[in-house]
């Protein structure tokens, strides 16, 4: 009967640590300070941003207060390395607002780009 129960709560500690880690997974979050602008011309106003990606069809969502504010075509490229910390890569040309370029966030193993 122990044994039963010594497997049954480890077998549920096991769900509970692969469910939370799925969904912090998913919870990917950026801060922008000032707006940006996407490769397609649609701009992100600063402010903070869960980033949700969607591999299979390449696709990038930005959601805001529950609300998918913009939605744009993406490719994952695998760095060399983990990436060592949250950030974004921009292009900036005097007179215009920033172009978005790439997402990383720390620990992951690629690097989501915006192509045009």
């Amino acid at each position: 009967m122990l044994a039963k129960t010594v497997k049954i709560a480890c077998l549920l500690g096991a769900g509970l640590l692969m469910f939370f880690s799925l969904a912090a997974a998913k919870n990917k979050t950026i801060s922008l300070a000032k707006d940006v602008v996407l490769p397609d011309g649609q701009t992100l106003k600063a402010g903070q941003y869960q980033v949700v990606v969607d591999e299979k069809i390449d696709q990038v969502q930005f959601i805001q207060h529950g609300t998918v504010v913009v939605k744009h075509r993406c490719k994952c490229v695998v760095p060399e390395k983990a990436n060592e910390a949250d950030g974004v890569v921009t292009s900036e040309k005097p007179g215009k607002k920033p172009l978005l370029q790439e997402i990383r966030f720390k620990g992951e193993t690629r690097v989501i780009t915006l192509p045009s």
